[in-house]
């Protein structure tokens, strides 16, 4: 009775901090008047050299506590970033964060040899899902799915080419790699990681334009015109004693395969987006897997700074323990042009138990 009562609490009190969200958001006239923003985009925003910052602080709770973690405050992401262009078609792109390891997230050199073709060297983001591929400061959710967290190949060690322009209408990366991730400078093997992704960008009727591209969400508004974005990727690794997500496996040896497809669509107000993703571990001993996993999300913008959001996502991990299976909702609401506040309920639909629902609520700056 004490539990149902403190849920019931916490409910409320979640649904006071919803309506001062969505009260606080200030019109959109007003939200350009951002004269310190724009002096910082003038001393610290340079073709030669950006500096970018993300802070991320989230609240998690959950009464009786099921998800990993505990019940309190986390800073998910304090990142620093370092960006440029440089002469003859040379750029680079560094970033740390502080509050997790590893350190080094991001560490790339590009070569642009023409508008439409770019080769990328050293540490970053293997081609592979539209959601993994945006950043972190702009996914719809406090989280990215399960399915893309487990799966995605992640950030790799390698090398990459891409042929077409961010936006037009069709683009292709393809990558070779070391296949095991964030460790430091080594490859786990003699064997490497193969990844390639297509993407789509049509454009729809004589007013439509083509839909975000590389990865980079477009944050929709009011009066934004129709955009599509459909994306096919693959993976192909041979794996020795590599650590695998989700509880799959410690240390995999064997052959790994992955292959999706996303969509996402946008129109004014509106947004539909869905991914799904398989895999087929098949280790040099032992039976192999076929986790798989999707999530589908619809969207509206109720007012110019605040949006609405449901996502319905699934993970099967094939492996003997129960499938996982989440309806979220979700508040985003963005009060200047670098800060946003993020409101996720989650319902377990096979534990539907109030008791067992999980709040998480992102408190974000990021430039």
């Amino acid at each position: 009775m004490v539990v149902r009562r403190f849920t019931a609490g916490i409910a409320g009190r979640s649904m006071v901090l919803l309506a001062l969200l969505l009260g606080g958001a200030r019109p959109a006239a007003a939200q350009e008047d951002e004269p310190l923003w724009r002096q910082l985009e003038q001393t610290f925003k340079k073709d030669y050299l950006s500096i970018g910052v993300l802070l991320q602080t989230v609240a998690d709770f959950q009464v009786e506590r099921s998800a990993i973690g505990s019940n309190g405050f986390n800073i998910s992401n304090f990142r620093l970033s370092l960006s440029g262009n440089l002469d003859h078609g040379f750029s680079y792109f560094l970033q740390t964060n502080f509050a997790a390891t590893p350190t080094i997230l991001d560490a790339r050199l590009t070569y642009r040899a023409s508008p439409n073709v770019a080769l990328d060297v050293g540490q970053f983001k293997a081609p592979f899902s539209y959601e993994f591929l945006t950043s972190a400061a702009s996914i719809d959710f406090v989280n990215r799915s399960q399915t893309v967290t487990v799966l995605a190949p992640g950030r790799q060690l390698g090398l990459q080419a891409r042929v077409g322009r961010a936006g037009g209408p069709a683009a292709v990366s393809a990558g070779v790699f070391n296949g095991n991730g964030f460790a430091p400078n080594a490859n786990d093997g003699n064997h490497l990681m193969y990844v390639a992704r297509v993407t789509l960008t049509p454009r729809l009727g004589a007013e439509g334009a083509p839909g975000a591209a590389g990865g980079l969400r477009a944050r929709q508004l009011p009066g934004s015109p129709r955009g599509l974005t459909v994306g096919l990727h693959a993976a192909l690794s041979e794996d020795e004693g590599t650590a695998l997500g989700g509880g799959l496996a410690a240390a995999f040896t064997g052959r790994r395969t992955l292959f999706g497809a996303d969509v996402r669509y946008t129109e004014n107000r509106l947004l539909l987006a869905g991914e799904v993703v398989a895999s087929e571990l098949d280790p040099d001993i032992g039976v192999e897997l076929n986790p798989w996993g999707f999530h589908a999300t619809a969207g509206y913008m109720f007012a110019p700074k605040v949006q609405g959001l449901l996502r319905w996502e699934r993970f099967e991990p094939d492996n003997g323990t129960p499938r996982r299976e989440f309806l979220i909702l979700g508040l985003n609401v963005w009060p200047t042009t670098v800060t946003e506040f993020q409101v996720n309920y989650l319902v377990d639909t096979d534990n539907t138990a109030a008791d067992n629902h999980q709040l998480l609520i992102n408190f974000q700056i990021g430039f």
